[in-house]
């Protein structure tokens, strides 16, 4: 393995990763929200349309642990670059992104960062361009506490991807009762 890189190898072909986000399943395996693969073009190759086939490849962590990876629904391909003799090709679930060209309503994001802080502020800009309802900036730690459901994921790569987390946000009219309430308990001001 090759340090700050994970092993990914899928029907004995061998690619590297710099940054994946993960969702863990009950059953100890991992749905790849955000994958970035390095490696030859043939392999790149491979290993991609075997993740758009359905199939899963197995990671080597850093820790010579294995994790089971796949995605959830079938992913996008987010960018594809050659460098050299050397393919990186990031890969997205359209489930949890909005996808260039797709708009549609989402009450679901995947937000990450350096830190708890930074996670924390991002899920409140996320929240408050997804909904109609004014949002003050200081009730972001009762949001992120009563509101968006914050679900940790699992997270590699570099200083940026250190914190991942999934969050969800109720329909405008149940977050408006959430958001009086608050201010009626004296929560928010």
């Amino acid at each position: 393995m090759i340090d700050n890189y994970l092993t990914v190898r899928c029907a004995g072909f061998i690619t590297y990763s710099d940054a994946l986000i993960a969702k863990k399943t009950a059953d100890n395996k991992f749905h790849a929200v955000f994958l970035s693969l390095i490696g030859t073009p043939s392999h790149i190759k491979a290993t991609s349309a075997i993740l758009f086939q359905g199939d899963s490849c197995h990671v080597l962590n850093q820790d010579d642990s294995r994790i089971e990876l796949d995605f959830l629904v079938n992913p996008a391909t987010y960018r594809t670059r050659k460098i050299g003799e050397t393919v990186n090709k990031v890969m997205i679930s359209s489930c949890y992104f909005e996808i260039q060209g797709k708009t549609r309503p989402r009450r679901a994001a995947v937000v990450y960062g350096q830190d708890m802080p930074t996670v924390i502020e991002r899920a409140f800009l996320r929240l408050d361009a997804g909904t109609t309802i004014p949002l003050k900036p200081e009730w972001q730690g009762w949001l992120w506490d009563e509101v968006l459901q914050p679900e940790k994921l699992y997270s590699f790569g570099e200083e940026g991807l250190q914190e991942a987390h999934l969050v969800y946000w109720p329909d405008d009219e149940p977050l408006r009762e959430q958001i009086l309430e608050g201010v009626s308990l004296g929560y928010l001001t």
